[in-house]
């Protein structure tokens, strides 16, 4: 049994040593994404709060109407995308990354669908819409956790804040059955 036993630990430990022997130091990032993020919070938004998750959103005065989107929802949104970081100045800068529904443009292309909720997105964008209603724009400042983490994609790099503009376009609410 303790040859089972130090096989299986010498196994283990091989295991984390190989995941972990690309020389890149995860935590690092991750902290440093981290302190960019309350950065750019207090240079940008001072005082904004946070949700329980780490999602920051910020809606536009006077936009959106009616019932706020719940998860199960279809949604349908022109967005915008950009990625936290500095520049060659060493000052806050973003770059945009995405803008492929038009949303900068004025030219509105085929919107965005998904399923609030149904992980058919980052984590960040589908929480950043059940604060909005319809015809909402917002701004969500989403950290690597709730984006794409430590894989990063499409622009964006490991452990990356995600900054999005973000405008619903149209909901179609989850149908629940009625109870007879």
């Amino acid at each position: 049994m303790k040859k089972i036993l130090k096989g299986m630990f010498v196994l283990i430990s091989a295991v984390g040593f190989f995941a972990c022997s690309d020389g890149i130091d995860y935590e690092k990032l991750r902290r440093n994404e981290l302190a960019l993020l309350d950065e750019y919070i207090a240079a940008k938004h001072p005082g904004a709060e946070e949700t329980k998750s780490g999602l920051y959103y910020f809606n536009e005065p006077g936009t959106g109407e009616g019932d706020t989107i719940k998860l199960g929802d279809e949604v349908q949104i022109y967005y915008a995308t950009w990625v936290l970081k500095r520049n060659e100045d060493k000052e806050l800068d973003s770059v945009l990354v995405d803008q492929s529904s038009g949303y900068l443009s004025g030219h509105r292309y085929e919107p965005l669908e998904f399923i609030a909720g149904a992980g058919g997105t980052i984590a960040g964008l589908e929480e950043g819409v059940t604060y909005m209603q319809p015809g909402t724009k917002s701004r969500l400042v989403i950290n690597s956790e709730l984006a794409y983490g430590q894989s990063g994609s499409g622009g964006v790099g490991m452990f990356q804040t995600v900054l999005m503009e973000v405008e619903i376009y149209k909901v179609i609410p989850l149908e629940v059955p009625e109870e007879e």
